[in-house]
């Protein structure tokens, strides 16, 4: 099924107006993910340097030589107690529930993603086409699997050269999750792992923005149950597959 990449201009305004109350929800619900992801980086980044100074500290604490290396230590370990104590904070803060999952047809949730997008394809000149056989009654946590697929058809339309047509094809593989597949013209894959959100250790052919999107969208995948892949056949071009978890 191919999906056109203009609006209609009758549109009524019922309609409009429900599309900007979805994608303020998705906005909302990718605002959620992406705290969740800054604090749990935070928690390994800096987590563990926190724990061997403190270990440090105690050991100087436990011989010390004189005085003032006994004081020294003492204060070493208050002051990581004070910084962890604020980092955790800080977490808790930022890490927000999750709210239930929101069964919707997965016909519903493609067709919604590219609709939601396909505007700004079309400014950009760049179009979208669904393919794909599934049953109806096949179901997926629609605001997960729309904050994801939107998420990525919003990098397809800033990484895709003018005229390209990006493909999202749809598969229910035998493992019992949906399988979302977007063919990205233009898009080289990042050599390091997308499931992080630390800087990669050497230069990336592929900017940072695109490592972001991807992590991003991993870690929403992954809080529903699904999981991101990437992977390349062809130079300048790739594939994103999103397997979702399936909700019947």
């Amino acid at each position: 099924m191919a999906i056109s990449s203009s609006t209609t201009s009758g549109e009524a305004p019922r309609e409009e107006q429900n599309r900007l109350a979805l994608l303020d929800e998705l906005r909302q619900a990718e605002r959620r993910a992406v705290s969740s992801r800054v604090a749990s980086v935070i928690a390994h980044l800096i987590g563990t340097p926190l724990h061997v100074i403190a270990g440090r500290a105690s050991l100087i604490r436990g011989a010390p030589a004189d005085g003032t290396v006994s004081e020294n230590a003492r204060r070493i370990e208050e002051q990581v107690e004070r910084l962890a104590a604020r980092i955790r904070a800080l977490i808790d803060y930022l890490t927000l529930p999750e709210p239930p999952p929101k069964r919707e047809a997965v016909a519903a949730v493609a067709t919604s993603a590219l609709e939601l997008y396909s505007a700004i394809g079309k400014e950009r000149q760049v179009s979208f086409e669904l393919v794909g056989e599934y049953p109806d009654d096949a179901g997926v946590d629609g605001t997960a699997a729309l904050v994801v697929l939107t998420s990525l058809l919003s990098l397809a339309t800033r990484v895709a050269p003018a005229g390209a047509v990006c493909r999202l094809s749809v598969a229910l593989p035998e493992d019992g999750r949906v399988a979302f597949s977007l063919d990205v013209p233009g898009l080289e894959p990042p050599s390091g792992r997308i499931d992080s959100l630390e800087p990669p250790e050497r230069p990336e052919r592929a900017p940072s923005e695109v490592l972001q999107v991807l992590s991003v969208s991993s870690a929403i995948a992954r809080r529903s149950g699904g999981r991101l892949e990437v992977a390349s056949e062809t130079p300048g071009a790739a594939t994103i597959r999103y397997l979702a978890a399936r909700l019947d």
